[in-house]
């Protein structure tokens, strides 16, 4: 499943190269289902870089995170936005001032973290209990 990922969000970035400032169509779904734990890093390192590419460079990214069924603590929320508004700003150079953050309700089943540009969906991510975006990674 791993390299299938891989392939995808390769593939939806090199369409985003040729066409910059489009949206997919419809959301991206990541790991619906199982959920992902961080050990991907690749994988979401190539949809937090779709991310960055997608709109203009006046657009804002809101990233709004979950917690799921038997996460307890609020701390691996705001562990999970803080990765990722790092990594878009320090990696990626999308200005602080576009990154907005949030926590939003609790949702059943796998957290969840959201991603939307310029006030669309564009992806989702199922995570599993407790788990982050970046394990060991060297992010």
């Amino acid at each position: 499943m791993k390299p299938l990922l891989a392939a995808f969000a390769i593939c939806c970035l090199s369409t985003l190269a040729a066409a910059q400032n489009t949206k997919p169509e419809k959301p991206i779904i990541i790991g619906e289902g199982r959920g992902i734990d961080g050990t991907n890093c690749e994988d979401t390192m190539a949809v937090l870089d779709l991310i960055a590419q997608t709109g203009n460079e006046e657009e804002t990214i809101i990233i709004i995170s979950r917690l799921g069924r038997g996460e307890t603590s609020r701390n691996i929320v705001r562990h999970r936005l803080r990765n990722l508004r790092e990594y878009l700003y320090r990696t990626r150079g999308i200005a602080k001032e576009r990154i907005i953050v949030a926590e939003g309700e609790r949702v059943r089943g796998l957290g969840k973290v959201e991603a939307y540009v310029g006030g669309e969906l564009l992806t989702t991510f199922y995570m599993k209990r407790n788990r982050d975006f970046f394990n060991g990674c060297g992010v």
